[in-house]
């Protein structure tokens, strides 16, 4: 069993280290391909996990495995939390500058809430 869940935990920690590279502009990966991956690999992980909860015996090399692999994934999702923030700031930026270009200044916000 230990064999198996390394091998997820491996394939999973390539991709997270993948999408990582390429959030942060290093790779080009496409990242809809990368979360597909992604995804397969946590089934996969969860399936394995159910079959590891019918064991009696507990296998300390899992639970070191899996703690690493929690870390790996706590990076990954600090990362992507700062790429959707970042996304956000961006789009009020743009959304913005898009009320501002199709204003001609007459009327605006103020106007419209004193009445």
């Amino acid at each position: 069993m230990y064999q198996a869940i390394e091998k997820a935990a491996d394939r999973l920690e390539s991709i997270l280290s993948l999408e990582i590279d390429t959030l942060r502009g290093q790779t080009s990966e496409p990242l809809a391909e990368l979360t597909t991956r992604k995804n397969h690999c946590l089934l996969e992980l969860s399936r394995l996990s159910r079959a590891l909860a019918g064991q009696n015996e507990r296998d300390t090399r899992i639970e070191e495995r899996l703690r690493l692999l929690k870390k790996a994934l706590q990076e990954n999702h600090r990362i992507l939390g700062l790429h959707v923030k970042a996304s956000h700031e961006i789009g009020g930026v743009i959304a913005a500058t898009i009320a501002a270009a199709d204003s001609d200044g007459t009327y605006t916000t103020a106007v419209v809430r004193r009445g």
